[in-house]
């Protein structure tokens, strides 16, 4: 194996192009080493670029998050193609798991097919990774959210602190352009919970929305019964420009990040592998990763064997590998190889953030559909001596309306049955309006003016907590490369410290919506039930970080325990979730392990 590590194509080879696979190439790539990424998906030519991914979202029937990227929308290379027969004719690869992707893509365990409790949340397989199609939203995690195991007895500690992260923290949110507010920082994050920053944000705050200012002027200082936490309504910091920032222009407010902003206002990763491949890096596109080469001693990492849509397979090879895919792919491409499992931990505790939606109207005009998707939200139940008890969460603020409703309001996805009670606010949209109540014209618009401007929704996401028996396995049947598809077994039925934090979300929810005085309120569900949660995107676990190489993945710079030579990125390995989204600390991660690569090259 050592003359294949000292005359290796690539310095690094990097699996997966999102956030940390894309900053960790680029910074590498700048300093003169041969670095290579292998991505699974594809990537638009720049003829189309942009613009061929918002006309396939303004003229796909679902606006889904996936609609710009992939599926029937996607333009084919040849006109001609069809894309059901020859999907890797397609600039795009088809997305991966989706909620009822058992039958497509993913695999689920006998326990979760019987009881309905899929994974909800999915990715998408193309250059720059899930970023095109997030918020935006840039929180860090809080100094406690390290300390789970010591302060509440529950989950893990992870093996490093805010203090060690927040330099990082710092680094990220300059290479990306975060917008946020100092002043709310140091007087309620700081203050609160001892959030500290040693930089200020690079830009101001997004401007909160007239929806956000209404809230906060009734419920900011109220208390919630029996909770005793004072409420207040916080501007969010994003990933999205306030003012222009490294080339790109400032949020002009089309409510549609997710899913793609269409003047690139929003970061995405393809920031950085376009940065990486100016200098110098190389980058594969529709490369599924099959496994990697260990050596007869299992120590070290050699060659990423990788198939292209046709079927071919082809290798590289490269002295340090960087394995960035997601909380999915990773620990598949890993049980495939063998590699980096004497802890018996890949797969293990696979994690997302649970949400909780509640719908309602307001009794004036808030006015949605501004702005951001989300400008402001609710963060008093993020830590605190309950944390003991039940799950933290943050709730959002939404500035979509009825948007992530199941009908999709306003326009509807489709033709809902007619509520029985003739009630016409229930699904609040035009087909609803006019397919079921016979509206048109002049009656339409004034209904559509009316229940438009009056929706607000209050979305949850609660952190949930690790457990070896929510994971992933690799599965005996084949995807359509002949790969083993990932296995899921994820059950939250008796998990009671989420159950007990869904039925405090509806107490703050009910709360809210009383001071504001809504009407026709779908509250998902009273009693709270473990049945009805949404994914929140965040796929995280199955590859944790940890000091002790029997319980965990990797060491605190994101190194394997067992392979020098191999590091494993993303949020795969927190080994708690946190209430905060986690692309933040994903970068911070990435930097850090970045320079630790660097000091192992030149060594």
């Amino acid at each position: 194996m050592r003359p294949i590590l000292e005359y290796a194509e690539f310095d690094l080879v990097v699996i997966g192009s999102g956030v940390a696979g894309a900053m960790v190439a680029h910074q590498v790539a700048k300093e003169g080493f041969r670095v290579l990424i292998l991505e699974a998906g594809g990537v638009p030519p720049d003829s189309l670029g942009r613009w061929a991914m918002v006309h396939n979202y303004t003229n796909s029937p679902s606006k889904a998050p996936d609609s710009p990227f992939c599926g029937d929308d996607v333009l084919p290379t040849d006109p001609n193609v069809n894309p059901k027969t020859d999907p890797g004719k397609y600039r795009f690869l088809q997305p991966s798991p989706i909620e009822d992707g058992g039958k497509n893509y993913y695999d689920y365990s006998a326990d979760s097919i019987s009881k309905k409790r899929f994974f909800k949340s999915f990715y998408e397989r193309i250059v720059g990774g899930s970023t095109w199609h997030w918020q935006g939203i840039y929180i860090r995690m809080l100094p406690n959210d390290f300390r789970m195991k010591t302060l509440y007895s529950v989950g893990f500690d992870w093996p490093i602190t805010y203090r060690e992260l927040e330099p990082w923290y710092v680094k990220a949110e300059y290479e990306m352009g975060v917008a946020g507010s100092d002043e709310e920082n140091e007087d309620y994050y700081e203050r609160k919970w001892g959030a500290y920053r040693s930089e200020p944000f690079p830009m101001p705050a997004l401007v909160p929305s007239f929806l956000d200012n209404e809230l906060a002027r009734v419920i900011n200082g109220e208390k919630v019964p029996d909770h005793g936490l004072r409420l207040k309504v916080n501007t969010v910091p994003h990933a999205i420009n306030s003012r222009p920032f490294a080339g790109r222009p400032e949020c002009d407010g089309h409510t549609s990040c997710v899913p793609l902003c269409p003047i690139k206002a929003r970061y995405e990763a393809i920031v950085h592998v376009e940065k990486a491949v100016s200098t110098g890096a190389v980058l594969r596109t529709q490369a599924v990763v099959t496994k990697l080469d260990v050596d007869a001693e299992k120590k070290w990492v050699s060659r990423v064997w990788y198939k292209r849509p046709d079927g071919t397979e082809d290798r590289a090879s490269g002295r340090i590998v960087v394995l960035a895919a997601n909380g999915i792919e990773n620990p598949r491409i890993l049980l495939s190889s063998g590699a980096a499992n004497s802890s018996d931990k890949v797969g293990r505790y696979l994690m997302d953030h649970p949400i909780k939606q509640s719908f309602a109207l307001a009794p004036q005009p808030l006015f949605p559909f501004r702005g951001p998707q989300t400008t402001s939200d609710i963060a008093a139940f993020r830590d605190g001596d309950f944390r003991a008890r039940y799950a933290g969460f943050k709730t959002s603020i939404k500035n979509d309306g009825w948007s992530s409703t199941k009908t999709g309001s306003p326009r509807g996805n489709f033709i809902p049955p007619k509520d029985p009670s003739g009630n016409q606010n229930t699904n609040g949209t035009i087909l609803d309006f006019v397919e079921n109540f016979g509206l048109f014209g002049t009656e339409l618009r004034k209904k559509i003016s009316d229940h438009a401007t009056r929706q607000i929704t209050l979305n949850s996401a609660c952190e949930q907590l690790p457990r070896e028996t929510n994971r992933v396995t690799l599965s005996s049947n084949a995807d359509g490369l002949g790969i083993a598809k990932p296995m899921i077994s994820y059950n939250l039925d008796d998990d009671e410290y989420l159950r007990n934090s869904f039925k405090t979300v509806i107490d703050v929810h009910k709360f809210i919506f009383d001071r504001l005085g809504a009407t026709d309120r779908v509250m998902q569900a009273d009693p709270p039930d473990t049945t009805i949660y949404g994914g929140s995107g965040h796929i995280m676990g199955t590859t944790l970080m940890g000091s002790d190489p029997t319980t965990s993945v990797v060491d605190k710079y994101c190194r394997a325990h067992d392979h020098p030579n191999l590091f494993v990125l993303g949020s795969s390995v927190f080994p708690t979730s946190s209430t905060a989204n986690p692309t933040s600390t994903v970068a911070a991660l990435a930097l850090r392990a970045a320079q630790t690569i660097k000091e192992q090259l030149r060594s």
